[in-house]
């Protein structure tokens, strides 16, 4: 009887694992587009097929400026760096609708690094308050904006959330851009795009697209 529950209880955490698919990410540029999918063309020169069915939520990615991560404002950071001090690689200035989404300290992708080449990085989503010192490695940071201060032509937030914080700095070479929420009609053939998905077949069903407007390539 213990060897039946036990083979239960591992059958079930298999199926529970398998219930839970894990989030790619997709880069690229759309080189075609209808109102069900899009092709999206990678840095790598391979091509991803995405599903765009009724859930999936979208975003135009439009330029900002660093006078637009003030106090109080729900952002996302990629940054390089170790422990609580962190140097931003860009910054996304979140919407109304958005505050809150993904709160947490966690891996992400390697991204382009503003001293040059690529860096490991992470995310976290949070409340900015007061920032302290840069250094180095590589994170994702998405919070409120507390409290920011001016240095040397960057910018020093905090990012706090629930169960700690990180300690940033926005250099000047970081670049910042905005969410604006929008429908199925931000998608263009030929602009820049970040989406979000699960595995669907050979491709990706999309959850999230996040669409470059006018020339803006997402950075995160």
């Amino acid at each position: 009887m213990r060897r039946i529950l036990l083979a239960v209880s591992a059958g079930s955490i298999a199926l529970a694992a398998q219930a839970a698919p894990v989030a790619e990410r997709v880069r690229g540029t759309i080189t075609a587009a209808t109102p069900a999918s899009l092709t999206v063309r990678q840095a790598d020169g391979t091509e991803v097929k995405v599903a765009l069915g009724p859930d999936a939520a979208y975003a135009a990615v439009i330029a900002s400026d660093i006078k637009a991560v003030a106090p109080g404002s729900f952002i996302g950071t990629a940054t390089k760096g170790f422990g609580s001090h962190m140097t931003a690689l860009e910054v996304v200035v979140f919407p109304p609708e958005l505050r809150g989404q993904g709160e947490g300290h966690y891996p992400w992708d390697k991204l382009p690094d503003t001293a040059g080449g690529q860096t490991a990085s992470s995310m976290t989503n949070g409340t900015v308050q007061a920032g302290q010192a840069p250094a180095v490695g590589s994170t994702m940071t998405n919070g409120t904006v507390g409290a920011a201060s001016s240095a040397g032509g960057g910018l020093h937030i905090t990012v706090a959330y629930k169960g700690g914080h990180k300690d940033i700095v926005v250099p000047p070479t970081a670049p910042v851009v905005a969410f604006k929420m929008a429908g199925p009609s931000v998608v263009k053939q030929g602009a820049q795009v970040f989406i979000v998905g699960i595995p669907a077949g050979a491709g990706v069903q999309a959850k999230f697209v996040a669409v470059g407007q006018d020339g803006v390539k997402p950075p995160m």
